[in-house]
């Protein structure tokens, strides 16, 4: 017998938790006129329950309820006033079970991990309670796979949702909870839904391949493309290539970009430009670029944030070899935004070389992000035209030595010129039309030349001079500061923030890259972001704890620009960030130094 759900209210999991020793006692009862707090939705007898996990010396059952006083605040409530500070054992102490500390800590994800109503022990029978969101009725993203002929782009949100989640889900011991196919749901928009949180067994936490493999089992045979990801990621685990969960997002990453950078290419043409503010209009356009006078920016001209003793410290200047480089990029949508439209692009090609002075490489590297402007995919679509174009000039002009000035700047005018034919083939005028910024990093052995046009940065930081902007931002208020106008005058024009330069709006005449070429003399690591990590000063304020350890060569890239991500999505997270890691270590070339050098 069941109580009529229509008379019944909003439906809830009650968890209950006791020792294995004890059948569990349910205090609710089964009545739809209840003076209890919860009320059962069925006639259930205690001994007929099963419990759906035993962890440990507990085992663990679920029983639907309905909430008969939704008015009044809950014992969890009640406790948490009491509460000093967010620890299991200061929850402890103010009467909340461990199982609610679970769905406390995990409340960042809601509607993803099911909201916790309310939570209290039974001290007596040594049973602890939670109440959480129900999802019976949600569909199991098993069968939503499986119903649906989805590409794989289509699949890969959920993946890196997953991933996102074991990174969290293994601090607190719950990994398992995304194993367990019928556990993981989709609500009628599409959104991953946890039914309830499963704790990993004690000493033995779930492995990474078992998250892959958990993905195999989700998308079935549907799809030869499956296929071929999965098992390309199952050899990486086994080979050791892939061993922690930052370099499977990482590799999702990857793919996600890879397979983006395509499909967009090829509906480009069927998609209609939508409305975007990119740049001021022509008149004004011409007046800021007059305040320019078209030369190559200084390096002087950088943003410095010195360590204080910099200038202190002797010069030595010796020729230098490149020990090792080592790169990563990632991607997030950010916390507001509906969509992606950054996208970058990593190449490297590393030979090594060994003398009698030691093991050194020779690399040639090229890096790219691209932050596009414009509505629904339009911006999408310009930042991953620019990356290919790019991409396939330099595979072209760039042989053994890095391109001269003149050659980046035409791969960047050609990039600047499949855009703008784009926007003009589909007939967008003024601010309709999509648009990208642009920075860019090559890299032969111990020599880089970056270029840039827009308001995305590059930033340099070494232990000698800290952190360094190497970028100036093509906007209004830069453009003001040039012609000598005071910072704080320029940047309280309510076009501050507008950008003077974009690829793809206008054609070539309004597009002229900042190009400067470095010798690598220490080790250095190159930061390239987009402006969603950039705004608010938010690399200059946190550059040492969060950049500057990254120089050593036993920090994990991977991991560190997660964590960059992280803190951007923290502290801004009102747009897309991207950001692209170079680390490059170097030592003494003293091959051809005299004698008194040689070993």
């Amino acid at each position: 017998m069941t109580i009529d759900r229509d008379l019944m209210g909003q439906v809830y999991q009650c968890i209950i938790t006791c020792p294995l020793s004890q059948s569990p006692k349910i205090p609710f009862v089964f009545s739809p006129n209840s003076s209890h707090r919860y009320a059962l939705t069925t006639s259930i007898s205690d001994i007929s329950l099963s419990p759906f996990l035993i962890v440990g010396d507990r085992h663990y059952f679920c029983v639907d309820v309905v909430d008969t006083k939704p008015t009044e605040r809950g014992i969890l409530d009640e406790n948490l006033d009491h509460v000093e500070r967010f620890e299991r054992d200061s929850l402890k102490e103010a009467g909340i079970p461990d199982l609610a500390f679970t769905y406390l800590t995990l409340t960042e994800y809601s509607p993803t991990v099911p909201e916790l109503f309310d939570g209290w022990e039974d001290k007596n029978n040594h049973q602890e309670f939670v109440v959480i969101t129900s999802h019976k009725e949600d569909q199991k993203l098993e069968d939503y796979f499986q119903n649906n002929n989805f590409k794989i782009a289509e699949v890969l949100p959920y993946l890196q949702k997953t991933a996102k989640l074991w990174k969290s889900f293994a601090k607190i011991d719950c990994c398992e909870t995304l194993l367990r196919l019928d556990n993981l749901k989709v609500d009628l928009d599409g959104t991953l839904i946890i039914d309830k949180i499963y704790l990993d067994f004690p000493n033995d936490p779930p492995l990474l391949r078992q998250l892959v493999e958990t993905w195999a089992n989700l998308l079935g045979d549907s799809h030869d493309d499956y296929k071929s990801f999965i098992t390309d990621l199952m050899i990486q685990i086994e080979s050791g290539d892939i061993d922690d969960i930052q370099q499977l997002r990482s590799e999702l990453q990857l793919l996600a970009q890879e397979i983006e950078m395509q499909s967009l290419l090829e509906q480009e043409e069927d998609k209609e430009g939508e409305e975007m503010i990119i740049i001021p209009g022509a008149d004004e356009l011409n007046e800021l670029v007059n305040q320019f006078d078209f030369e190559e920016s200084e390096i002087q001209d950088a943003t410095q944030i010195n360590n204080p003793s910099a200038d202190d410290q002797p010069t030595i200047v010796l020729p230098m070899r490149l020990l090792s480089l080592t790169e990563v990029g990632l991607s997030d949508i950010g916390r507001k935004r509906g969509h992606n439209e950054d996208c970058f692009a990593i190449e490297t090609n590393i030979q090594k070389k060994e003398s009698p002075q030691g093991t050194y490489y020779n690399a040639k590297g090229f890096f790219v992000v691209c932050d596009g402007m414009g509505g629904h995919a339009s911006g999408e679509v310009a930042s991953a035209m620019a990356v290919k174009t790019l991409y396939n000039y330099f595979q072209k002009s760039w042989v053994d030595e890095l391109p001269s000035a003149e050659t980046i700047k035409d791969g960047i005018l050609q990039a600047n010129e499949v855009i703008y034919g784009a926007n003009i083939e589909k007939g967008q005028t003024g601010s309709g039309r999509m648009g990208t910024t642009l920075v860019m990093t090559l890299i032969q052995g111990t020599k880089a030349v970056i270029a840039h046009v827009g308001d995305s940065r590059i930033y340099r930081v070494n232990r000698k001079w800290g952190l360094e902007q190497l970028t100036v931002d093509h906007s209004v208020a830069q453009a003001e500061i040039k012609h000598g106008i005071e910072s704080d005058i320029a940047f309280a024009r309510p076009d501050a923030f507008q950008l003077t330069q974009a690829l793809g709006p206008r054609d070539n005449t309004f597009v002229n890259p900042d190009i400067n070429f470095f010798d690598i003399k220490e080790d250095t690591l190159f930061v390239m972001c987009s402006d969603g990590l950039s705004d608010n000063d938010l690399l200059e304020n946190h550059w040492e704890t969060a950049l500057l350890p990254l120089i050593s060569s036993k920090a994990n890239l991977d991991e560190g620009v997660a964590q960059i991500i992280d803190l951007g999505n923290q502290f801004n997270g009102h747009d897309n960030i991207t950001c692209v890691l170079i680390r490059i270590k170097v030592q003494p070339n003293l091959e051809h130094q005299n004698a008194i050098f040689q070993s």
